[in-house]
């Protein structure tokens, strides 16, 4: 405790007075302490500022390159001059200590290694503990170069660097993509950035656990650079409590006198510092949190919208629009189109869905839509009122001829159907309307099938033609509605809010994804233009501004195109998506099920290293993943909402399947909404039940397991279970009885310490059962040909109608990727079976692989309750299965490899195939199989190849050999009989008892072609 010295009392000054002489002098000396006052206090006022913050700048005194080392202290000094901020320089690692490191703001490791290989320099222990106390009391971190190269072994340092360097290339000239033109560090950097350096491999690649801020590209062909589409160049994190920021440049000491990399690290330290604000989760996969909308009983959706005040509105194939009021978490059905399941099998359906860029005022809704008999396509207005759209409200706008031929059936192969709606800023109407098996209709100029329509709708529920369209009004054999032609398969179109681009992509005859940016109308797509090549006399490159190059994906069955981010500063929605997606395009792979991020080039540039051609502004600049930790069935629509966030629609894993009632699954099919939390998390809310349906009164056990959050976090739970808006319960697993016949919006809220909410609802139907289904034939995982005509029966069980009640057949929905359903009608002495027939086209080759069946019966309702849809589904395979689509492998050496082999079936081969390995197809039935035989490639030491059922170790069905490498390793094809099995799971196991791993792996396996009974 401080005291200070006690000090006498003073007494009261006498009286006096003064004589002119001393008032004089007393003035004068006055009059000379306020000279001298105004003096000091002058001198003060020009005195140098006290620094913002101040920098600790760390070298390695044994480093290699000291030219290098005083290169960056001066140039961080000179920095600190020109930006007021304090620089102090040193290479004596004793100044890792708590009481020294608390004078700065960051820490630069200048070239530094924490934790040397040989050189001496590394941190001892107390140096690395103050270190990380540092960092966790809120410290920055940068690191310049070899930064990365002293990892050691300590695993918390190379967490703060984020990588570690594998080994660097030789120094030559190669270009830097910059991904975030929002950072500090980034934000004035070019497009690409020409550099002349030594490049990096990483140990393991960092992406997805940093914030990429820059990454090389690859494409430029830099030597001693390993393959791969992510190479990290510069990123940062929140690190431990702390900042982290790492660029990989400042190998040569000429990198400090470059503006741009100057400017690139004044803006890292600055950010590291605190001094400056920027986001640092944009690209971490575990920054968004995905948070399911609706999930029950809601097949086959494929487009959404949301509206102003957040409703998000989803169109479903089968004719119905649903709302979701994200404030109840209530589901409703705004418009039902009536289609009858047979419809809904050889039609398209519902497809398209856009709000009106006024729909806050006029509530105005467009549709692209298939009438109830098939033969024709509407482009219709709909108004909305609350979570209802009168059907009296429809003004057609254009009609066309249905897309499909007879008998075909929509989203073969999985894929979705084709129809998208799309507004620019202009108030301009995009229609993408394809032709799926009309391959005439994308190159006849008078057929609106199988072209991107553009249009400008009236009030009046007509429209005008803007001019620029493909075709002048009044052109004899063409329609001017047309923008582009030849864009006939799946896909869904987008516009750029801010360029005003429109965006789409198609298939290829290769099955090769294309994607396109287009500026101005013209003949694209097929059959004009392939990978940006002209076929004919179309002109490919002008009209799309250049087909996208390198951004073909092999093997993907379907393209589906997001939205392009525009970032709201003015939003307050804490959960909007960062800056950082600013004018990406966000597209996303049905087939592939994962999203990616399209980025364009801002501007024209060009470059002194004579390899690399001018770029100009629109054209592709990089490729990157997104949400790589989430796993989707099938995405198939997204778009952003006003609130920032993105909302997706999830189609599931069947065709038009949604709830699989003998799974008790939903087969993922839904509505989610993903939040960009960073480096915090949202509450979850979950919903199960012991039932969600039945007669009255029902009781109903409900639980919030999986909701809250991690670490045991203590959340609060209230619930609504009969949709008043009062709490009827705050248990976390509570019950209710419902003595009312209706449905029922049952809703949990969860509720964060910080006040942090998420919501989640149930509906409950009170009066009706959910009827059951069951395929009694063809069997799960049943194999078929080509032409095969594909027997099969269902049955069906509701228990309001009773088991004797004849089944309505017509209400049985199948849908099938492989053939068209046929007319299904009673089984014959089964008063609750319906029998149909699949007919496969002859000679028409399905993918090989596992098709998934669907199939759905909708009841009639209760007097004081709605309809329930009951599903099921089975899986059918084709006899000719490639073996790399496999559904799990392993064994003794961790299993089968997928490899690349040019004399291949579709260019691929299991590979690296040891003795024990073994891979596994489910489901598969051999019950009416007798043989089947094996494309293999003798290129190893040989061995046998087993079938065996249910287990690696299961009962033997058949065997065959594959001999060793010969001269020439040319497929061959040996058989096997096979025993009769019905299972569901079958294993080929790989096996030579004289193999070591000082030998050559086994063989190479191609194909399987299972060979049925002679009839």
């Amino acid at each position: 405790m401080n005291s200070r010295p006690s000090r006498p009392p003073r007494s009261r000054p006498a009286s006096h007075s003064f004589s002119p002489g001393t008032i004089a002098l007393t003035t004068l000396f006055v009059l000379q302490a306020l000279i001298i006052g105004s003096v000091a206090t002058a001198a003060y006022s020009r005195a140098p500022a006290a620094p913002a913050f101040r920098v600790l700048v760390y070298s390695s005194a044994a480093h290699a390159s000291q030219k290098a080392v005083r290169a960056g202290v001066d140039a961080v000094r000179r920095l600190g001059a020109r930006n007021g901020f304090g620089v102090e320089a040193t290479e004596d690692p004793d100044v890792f200590d708590d009481a020294r490191l608390a004078r700065f703001h960051a820490v630069v490791f200048n070239t530094a290694a924490s934790a040397g290989e040989d050189d001496g320099s590394d941190l001892d222990g107390d140096g690395r503990a103050a270190l990380q106390d540092y960092i966790r009391a809120g410290g920055g971190w940068v690191g310049l170069h070899d930064a990365s190269a002293g990892v050691g072994d300590w695993e918390w340092y190379e967490g703060l660097v984020g990588a570690a360097r594998d080994r660097g290339t030789p120094v030559q000239t190669g270009r830097v993509k910059v991904l975030d033109h929002a950072h500090p560090s980034t934000v004035t950097l070019p497009d690409l950035w020409e550099r002349t350096d030594e490049w990096y491999n990483w140990r393991t690649n960092p992406t997805s656990s940093v914030h990429t801020l820059a990454q090389i590209r690859v494409r430029d062909g830099v030597t001693g650079l390993d393959e791969g589409a992510d190479h990290p160049w510069s990123w940062c994190q929140n690190y431990d409590g702390g900042r982290s920021w790492f660029t990989a440049g400042g190998h040569a000491p000429s990198a400090f006198q470059e503006e741009d990399f100057l400017a690139h690290l004044l803006g890292g330290l600055e950010w590291a510092a605190g001094a400056k604000p920027g986001d640092c989760t944009a690209t971490q996969a575990a920054a968004y949190q995905r948070t399911p909308l609706a999930t029950g009983g809601l097949s086959d959706p494929v487009d959404v919208a949301v509206s102003p005040d957040r409703r998000v509105f989803v169109a479903r194939r089968t004719g119905e629009l649903e709302v979701v009021d994200q404030r109840t978490m209530k589901v409703s059905t705004a418009l039902d189109l009536a289609y009858a399941p047979e419809t809904a099998t050889r039609s398209d359906g519902l497809t398209g869905l856009a709000l009106d860029p006024g729909f806050a005022r006029n509530n105005w809704l467009y549709l692209l839509r298939a009438d109830t008999t098939g033969k024709r396509l509407f482009l219709s207005r709909f108004t909305a009122a609350g979570d209802t759209v009168d059907p009296a409200s429809e003004k057609r706008l254009l009609t066309l001829p249905g897309r499909r031929l007879a008998g075909a059936s929509p989203g073969s192969g999985g894929s979705p159907p084709s129809g998208s709606l799309a507004f620019d800023r202009d108030g301009r109407l995009y229609a993408a309307t394809g032709d799926i098996t009309l391959p005439w209709a994308s190159g006849a100029p008078n057929d609106l099938r199988g072209a991107i329509l553009r249009i400008v709708p009236r009030d009046d529920g007509t429209y005008t033609v803007p001019e620029g369209n493909l075709f002048e009004p009044g052109t004899a054999g063409t329609r001017p509605e047309i923008y582009a032609m030849g864009m006939r398969e799946s896909y869904r179109v987008t516009v750029d809010p801010v360029s005003g681009a429109l965006l789409a992509a198609g298939t290829d005859a290769d099955g090769t994804m294309s994607h396109f940016r287009i500026t101005e109308a013209g003949q694209m797509g097929r059959p004009y233009c392939a990978g940006g090549v002209a076929h004919g006399a179309a002109d490919c490159s002008p009209q799309i501004n250049g087909a996208l190059p390198g951004t073909t994906e092999p093997g993907s069955a379907v393209a589906m195109k997001g939205p392009v981010h525009t970032y709201a500063s003015e939003s307050l929605y804490r959960t909007k998506f960062p800056e950082y997606f600013a004018g990406k395009w966000l597209t996303y792979d049905p087939a592939g099920r994962r999203f990616t991020t399209l980025s364009f080039q801002r501007e024209d540039q060009t470059f002194t290293d004579p390899r690399f051609g001018p770029v100009e502004a629109g054209e592709l600049h990089s490729v990157n993943g997104v949400f790589g930790d989430m796993e989707w069935k099938r995405p198939t629509a997204a778009a952003f909402g006003p609130d920032g966030a993105l909302y997706v629609i999830d189609a599931g894993l069947g065709s038009g399947t949604s709830r699989d009632v003998d799974e008790g699954g939903d087969d993922g099919a839904g509505v989610f909404r993903i939040d960009h939390v960073g480096d915090s998390r949202l509450p979850g809310a979950a919903i199960t039940t012991d039932r969600d349906n039945g007669s009255a009164p029902l009781t109903v056990a409900f639980t919030g397991a999986g909701s809250g959050l991690s670490g045991k976090v203590p959340v609060t739970y209230a619930w609504d279970f009969d949709g008043d808006g009062g709490t009827d319960s705050t248990e976390a697993h509570p019950s209710y009885t419902y003595g009312t016949e209706g449905r029922y919006t049952a809703r949990l809220t969860v509720t964060g310490p910080e006040g942090t909410t998420a919501m989640a609802g149930q509906d409950i139907t009170v009066g009706n059962t959910r009827p059951r289904l069951a395929v009694r034939r063809p069997p799960d995982g049943g194999l078929f040909r080509a032409g095969d005509t594909l027997a099969f029966t269902v049955a069906v069980t509701d228990e309001e109608d009773g088991d004797h009640t004849a089944v309505d057949c017509t209400r049985v929905l199948v849908r099938s990727p492989i053939g068209h359903p046929g007319t299904l009608r009673p089984h014959a002495g089964r008063s609750a079976g319906c029998q149909g027939s699949i007919v496969t086209e002859s000679g028409a080759a399905s993918p090989p692989g596992p098709h998934r069946i669907t199939v759905q019966y909708t009841d009639r309702g209760a007097p004081n309750a709605p309809q329930l849809t009951g599903f099921t589904s089975f899986t059918l395979r084709t006899a000719f299965q490639e073996a790399e689509r496999f559904t799990t492998t392993g064994g003794t050496h961790d299993g089968a490899v997928v490899g690349s082999r040019a004399d291949a079936s579709e260019g691929r081969a299991l590979t690296e195939i040891e003795d024990g390995d073994w891979i596994a197809f489910a489901p598969v039935d051999l019950e009416d199989i007798r043989s089947v035989t094996v494309g293999a490639t003798p290129c190893g030491a040989g061995g046998t190849v087993e079938f065996r059922a249910g287990s690696p170790d299961g009962p033997l069905l058949g065997s065959l050999s594959v001999p060793g490498a010969r001269a020439t390793e040319k497929t061959i094809s040996p058989t096997t009989t096979l025993r009769n099995h019905s299972g569901s799971r079958l294993y080929l196991v790989f096996s030579n008892s004289a193999w070591s791993s000082e030998k050559p792996d086994l063989f190479a396996v191609d194909w399987l072609h299972f060979h049925a009974a002679p009839e």
